[in-house]
C-alpha cells in the first residue's frame, strides 16, 4: 500500500463523529508468517474439503518438510476499515479495544499459488471482500481483520482459477524430477583423468556480485560447471584460476531447481577434469577441491567417503562427510582417480560448525539438466 494512504477511520460517540484517521506507514510492509492468519487459512480450507499439509498441533514434526504439493501466499494489496464506538456515555470513557463497536472492513488480496515441483508461481488470483458488523463487538479491529481475511480465503476457495491450479497439480514433491527439454550444447571433454595434485589447476573461484563460489573446467572450449546460486541472476562472472590468472565468464545456462549452471570462459589451454558417469557407492573415498571461506584459501583439498545416495525433494544427491564450507559451492567432488563425480551444493551445520553431512549433485544430473553433449575427445 502507498505510504500515507488512509486505511482506517474510527468514529466515536452517539452520532459517530470522526475521531481518528490512520494513515499507512510503509515501514509496516514486509512478508512474514502469522500464526493467527495461518490458522484461519487452514481452518477455512479444511472446512471446505481441501487437504491442507502439516499439522499445527504436532509440536515435533518438521513443518518445513510437510510434503505440500502447493504453497499459497497472500499479498494484501488494499484494506479499508470504518469502526464506530463509544455510543453511550459509559462506553465513551473506554478504549475502542474494550467497548462495543460496529463497522465494516474491505480487504483486497492477491493470492499467489506456488509449485515447488516447477519452482514457479502457477497462478495469481485476486479476491476482494467486504464484511459488515451490525452487532457490537469488542476489540473490533482485530475481529474485523480476522473475519475479512477468512472471507477472502473462502472467496479464493470458490474461484475457478484456484480449483484449476489445485486439481492440475503435477507430480508430488517427492516424485523424481526430470530435466526440461533444451537444445544440447556440444562440448569437447579432456583426454583423461589427472592426479589429485594436478586437478586443482582445473578448479576456479567464481565471483558474482558480492558473493563467492567455486567451479571447475569440463571442456576444452572453456565450459565450467558451478551452482545456480553461485552465479545468481548475473550474466557475467569473474573467474580466478589457481595460478592467479583472472578471466571473465558468461553464464550460458542454468537450472534453478537442480541448482546447476554452465559458464563459458577462456580456458587458456588448461586441462578439463575428466567426468565419471554413473552412481558412486557408499564407502568410496572422495575429495573436494574448492575455495572455502576466503579467496586466499583457493585450491583447498579435503577428503572423506561417500555416506549415501539420497533422493531429496525429487532430486538425486550424493551425501558425504568430506568437509565443505561457504565458498565450496560449485566445486567438484572427485574420486580417487581425480575424476569428477559430483558438484558441491549444500552442507548441514549447527551453530556454524560443520556436521559432516554434505550434499553433492551427481555428475549425470549436472550434465543432463544442462543438456550437455560430449563430442569425442581428439
Amino acid at each position: 500500500m502507498k505510504h500515507g494512504q488512509a486505511w482506517a477511520a474510527v468514529l466515536w460517540g452517539k452520532n459517530c463523529d470522526l475521531d481518528n484517521v490512520s494513515n499507512w506507514d510503509s515501514s509496516k510492509n514486509g512478508y512474514s508468517k502469522d500464526a493467527v492468519v495461518e490458522r484461519l487459512f487452514r481452518d477455512e480450507l479444511t472446512k471446505l474439503g481441501f487437504d491442507v499439509a502439516g499439522d499445527p498441533n504436532n509440536l515435533f514434526k518438521d513443518q518445513e518438510d510437510d510434503g505440500a504439493e502447493l504453497q499459497v501466499g497472500a499479498l494484501i494489496t488494499d484494506v479499508s476499515l470504518l469502526a464506530c464506538g463509544g455510543r453511550t456515555a459509559r462506553e465513551r470513557k473506554m478504549d475502542l479495544a474494550d467497548t462495543q463497536a460496529l463497522g465494516s472492513i474491505q480487504m483486497a488480496i492477491e493470492w499467489q499459488v506456488y509449485s515447488p515441483v516447477e519452482s514457479r508461481v502457477i497462478a495469481k488470483i485476486p479476491t476482494v471482500v467486504r464484511v459488515t458488523f451490525d452487532d457490537g463487538q469488542t476489540n473490533v479491529v482485530d475481529v474485523m481483520e480476522s473475519a475479512v481475511f477468512a472471507a477472502n480465503v473462502r472467496a479464493l476457495a470458490s474461484s475457478e482459477a484456484f480449483r484449476t491450479a489445485v486439481l492440475s497439480t503435477g507430480p508430488s514433491v517427492s516424485a523424481p524430477r526430470h530435466p526440461s527439454a533444451a537444445a544440447p550444447i556440444t562440448v569437447t571433454p579432456g583426454a583423461g583423468a589427472q592426479t589429485l595434485a594436478d586437478a586443482s589447476g582445473s578448479v576456479v573461484a567464481l565471483f558474482a556480485g558480492d558473493g563467492m563460489g567455486s567451479g571447475f573446467l569440463v571442456s576444452r572450449e572453456g565450459h565450467l560447471l558451478t551452482n545456480r546460486h553461485v552465479v545468481g541472476a548475473s550474466k557475467y562472472v569473474k573467474v580466478k584460476w589457481s595460478d592467479g590468472m583472472e578471466t571473465i565468464g558468461e553464464v550460458l545456462r542454468s537450472d534453478i531447481g537442480r541448482d546447476i549452471a554452465l559458464v563459458k570462459t577462456d580456458p587458456r589451454g588448461r586441462r578439463p577434469l575428466a567426468l565419471s558417469r554413473g552412481a558412486v557407492q557408499a564407502g568410496d573415498p572422495v575429495f573436494a577441491i574448492s575455495t572455502p571461506l576466503d579467496p586466499k584459501l583457493q585450491g583447498s583439498l579435503t577428503k572423506g567417503i561417500v555416506s549415501a545416495n539420497r533422493m531429496l525433494d525429487g532430486y538425486s544427491f550424493i551425501q558425504s562427510d568430506v568437509v565443505v564450507n561457504p565458498g565450496n559451492s560449485g566445486g567438484p567432488l572427485l574420486n580417487a582417480k581425480g575424476e569428477a563425480v559430483g558438484v558441491t551444493v549444500a552442507g548441514v551445520d549447527a551453530d556454524k560448525a560443520p556436521r559432516g553431512i554434505n550434499f553433492f549433485i551427481p555428475i549425470d544430473d549436472a550434465v543432463d539438466f544442462l543438456s550437455l553433449k560430449f563430442a569425442s575427445a581428439r
